[in-house]
């Protein structure tokens, strides 16, 4: 990247549909904090973490406990909207010369390959802005809609509350998450208006915005529509989980030799280190901290969390932490 960058983690909502006292950004997948997937994503990319702003609300000493970085944080008092919680972080950018990379909170499955992307797109066309979008395979969730224009470019975003009854039919929809040139687009935040369904102050109203002025945004559209998916209620975090299971298991499968018997009854966690040749049975989940060695038996029937079992050992029916 040759161009200075920061980024901003907008972690300020509320967790109304997760039914939830916690922040949903610290709710855990496989032992791990959502907004921790994200801030690792943000330093794969190669963005430090003193370049990193974390917008949070009421749940700032809640995110703090859980996020083990050097970050920057801003306080949005009231939730006001997207725009509303970037114009949270002024004093971090008012004068930044460079690219500002923002995004969502909730989403664990973005990764460092779509914002590297993002970024290089952006800089290649010398753009001022490039947004990720998705295109869903059946009815996409109830997020922005990408409108393009005659010529195929993007020219607005319609949030789902706000769209007709033709727009809601659009399967490629925004992931709110976007490279911006800061010193082109902050000034151009006090233009957005709540005039909307939800009088909320709308980052998406930025496209218009900038169209209206002359520039031409554009949208990178991921590959794996997964990577626009946010993190809103028990349903989508029991599913992340699932799916994060399944990659972990396909991993330890293929890359480092694990046998794993009836592996839909197994749970894995983030960060779990297994040797070769070892054989997990049904029933088993094993935590994060575990180092397992070469050649165990481990199962049925076992939890295991936090501990270290050498070559060889076999565990069952037990229930280990450390």
């Amino acid at each position: 990247m040759n161009r200075k960058i920061k980024a901003v983690v907008l972690a300020a909502g509320k967790s109304k549909r997760m039914k939830s006292d916690r922040s949903k950004v610290v709710h855990k997948i496989l032992g791990k904090e959502i907004i921790n997937y994200i801030l690792d994503s943000l330093s794969e990319t190669g963005i430090k973490d003193e370049d990193i702003i974390v917008v949070v609300g009421d749940n700032k000493k809640e995110v703090e406990s859980v996020v083990g970085r050097k970050v920057n944080y801003v306080v949005q008092k009231e939730q006001l909207g997207t725009a509303h919680a970037l114009m949270a972080a002024e004093d971090h950018l008012h004068d930044f010369d460079g690219d500002l990379l923002v995004t969502v909170g909730d989403n664990p499955y973005i990764t460092s390959v779509e914002f590297q992307k993002m970024i290089r797109y952006n800089s290649e066309n010398g753009l001022k802005c490039t947004l990720l979008s998705a295109l869903f395979p059946s009815e996409p969730p109830p997020y922005g809609r990408i409108i393009r224009d005659i010529n195929g470019k993007v020219g607005a975003i319609i949030e789902a509350p706000d769209a007709d009854e033709e727009q809601i039919k659009i399967k490629e929809v925004n992931a709110g998450i976007y490279v911006f040139d800061n010193m082109t687009v902050f000034p151009l935040l006090k233009d957005i208006s709540s005039n909307n369904e939800k009088k909320e102050f709308y980052l998406t109203d930025i496209i218009f915005i900038l169209k209206s002025e002359g520039h031409l945004p554009d949208a990178v559209i991921t590959e794996n529509y997964f990577a626009a998916i946010g993190i809103n209620n028990r349903l989508e975090l029991a599913e992340a989980q699932a799916k994060f299971n399944r990659d972990n298991i396909r991993d330890l499968s293929e890359k480092s030799g694990v046998t794993i018997l009836q592996p839909e009854t197994v749970t894995i966690e983030y960060g779990v280190e297994i040797g070769k040749d070892t054989i997990i049975f049904p029933s088993t989940y094993i935590g994060s901290g575990t180092k397992i060695g070469s050649d165990c038996r481990i199962g049925p029937f076992a939890y295991i969390r936090n501990i270290v079992i050498g070559d060889g050992e076999e565990v069952s029916h037990q229930k280990l932490t450390g």
